[in-house]
């Protein structure tokens, strides 16, 4: 019975593998091509309602190196969710391949829910490996050159990743995450064990395009595909911030190890996001910057190092995963600045809806999902005394918000060009009726997730129980 909790693993892992042996075999027959992304969609929300009906089975498998409990069904459903809406709100005539570009959200979830259930330093490096590894594919199918750059930032992170995980393995004597926690209790806080944990973490934020070590991740999302722009701001980026969780629950025992290096990247992020959106006119830079404003208030909720900041931190990773994997893939192929919104309002207001919501979410506007995953961080932030870090979170909403106004002024207000209102015109995402339904279910589920803000944030909180916090 236990083993069941693999089903949804097992079924997006296998979509994912019929999809990409599709090709050599032939390719998907021309027939089945147009209900291909209705079809997918399906199987991912099939593997979501799994997820949730076995979320209460508690299991360990491989000898502890998968784990089910609350923070992974809590992760996974997150991320499936995310992939499912990105899949059905998508604009697939902007898309280079049919196949491979259903093939990697699927492999990036996969890798997202492996790093989710990790027991120990193995299965996490491999889950966000195989969700960094999918980015890198779909963003070089279109962009060789970005893809290439992404690849070699990829290196050295893993390097980086790859030393941190070395030291603590010598200084808990363990791979296991639950055992190496106890050992470390005993460990002093020393500058020998400081330094390669800063290059983890370091690591880290390159790989989840953390300010100042989004260099590499933001440009190659300007230039891929939506879905590929949606993989690197969300899913990657879930994969990363998944393993930041699950290792500052590990050094939970010696907080001073992490806390100094959190609080000033997650300051530097939260204003300097806010600062860039607010500078740049193109919607999916915006929108980039955006999330990584929002990414730093994951990493300030971690800076608590205790059960209420890491609750606020996993519940604002499920808002951010839904509204960074989502807001490429709803806003189609627009290029350019902000003009490419224009009129979009008048003449597509299902998907100006959607991009209109994510925005707003990712600026942390009420009552939409991410307003409430900051608030809660916020008021971590404010028991543990941090009363520096929470006035630059604050700033950093302030200019994300005002950055949001600009984008609103031109969905709404603006006039659209007149190449865009003839038939067939340009400048516009095609209007089918699945993308019509995504992109009105992305509205719906971030609003919801904000409405239930009080349920899911316990459900949070118990994911961070369920990773040793009190």
């Amino acid at each position: 019975m236990r083993s069941l909790v693999l089903v949804p693993e097992g079924l997006v892992a296998a979509t994912a593998f019929l999809l990409l042996v599709s090709g050599p075999l032939g390719g998907v027959p021309r027939s089945l091509r147009p209900y291909l992304p209705g079809l997918v969609t399906l199987v991912v929300l099939v593997a979501l309602v799994a997820e949730l009906w076995m979320g209460g089975t508690l299991a360990s498998l491989f000898g502890g190196g998968f784990v089910q409990d609350r923070f992974s069904v809590f992760v996974k459903a997150a991320a499936l969710l995310a992939a499912g809406t990105a899949i059905a709100a998508a604009d697939w005539s902007a898309e280079d391949s049919l196949s491979v570009g259903l093939a990697m959200p699927l492999l990036a979830v996969f890798g997202v829910m492996v790093a989710a259930s990790a027991g120990d330093f193995v299965g996490l490096w491999a889950g966000l490996e195989l969700a960094a590894a999918a980015g890198v594919v779909l963003v070089g199918l279109r962009r060789p050159d970005l893809g290439l750059r992404l690849l070699v930032a990829g290196g050295v992170a893993t390097a980086l990743l790859l030393v941190g995980f070395a030291y603590l393995y010598a200084t808990a004597g363990t791979a296991d995450f639950v055992t190496g926690r106890g050992l470390l209790r005993s460990v002093a806080p020393t500058l020998p064990l400081a330094i390669p944990l800063m290059l983890l973490l370091g690591g880290l934020a390159v790989r989840a395009g953390l300010a100042p070590f989004h260099l590499a991740s933001v440009p190659a999302s300007l230039g891929a595909t939506p879905l590929g722009a949606g993989l690197l701001l969300g899913l990657v980026a879930a994969a990363s911030l998944v393993a930041a969780i699950k290792i500052a629950a590990l050094l939970s025992p010696v907080p001073d190890l992490l806390t100094p290096y959190l609080a000033v990247v997650a300051g530097v992020a939260m204003v300097s996001g806010g600062l860039a959106a607010l500078a740049v006119r193109a919607p999916r830079a915006r929108l980039a910057y955006l999330a990584v404003g929002q990414v730093g208030w994951v990493a300030a909720g971690l800076a608590t190092h205790y059960r209420g900041g890491v609750g606020g931190a996993i519940f604002m990773l499920g808002a951010l995963t839904l509204a960074a994997t989502c807001g490429p893939a709803v806003m189609g192929a627009v290029e350019g600045g902000e003009a490419s919104l224009a009129g979009m309002g008048t003449l597509r207001p299902a998907r100006a809806l959607g991009i209109a919501v994510v925005f707003l979410s990712l600026a942390g506007a009420p009552p939409l999902a991410g307003f409430f995953g900051e608030f809660a961080v916020a008021a971590a932030l404010a028991q543990s005394g941090q009363f520096g870090l929470l006035a630059l979170g604050v700033l950093g909403s302030l200019l994300s918000l005002a950055a949001v106004l600009g984008t609103l002024r031109v969905l709404y207000i603006q006039s659209p060009p007149e190449e865009a209102r003839r038939p067939g015109g340009t400048g516009m995402p095609a209007l089918t009726l699945l993308s019509t339904a995504g992109a009105v279910g992305l509205s719906a589920v971030i609003v919801a997730y904000g409405v239930f803000a009080n349920p899911i944030l316990g459900l949070a909180y118990q994911g961070a129980e369920a990773l040793g916090l009190r």
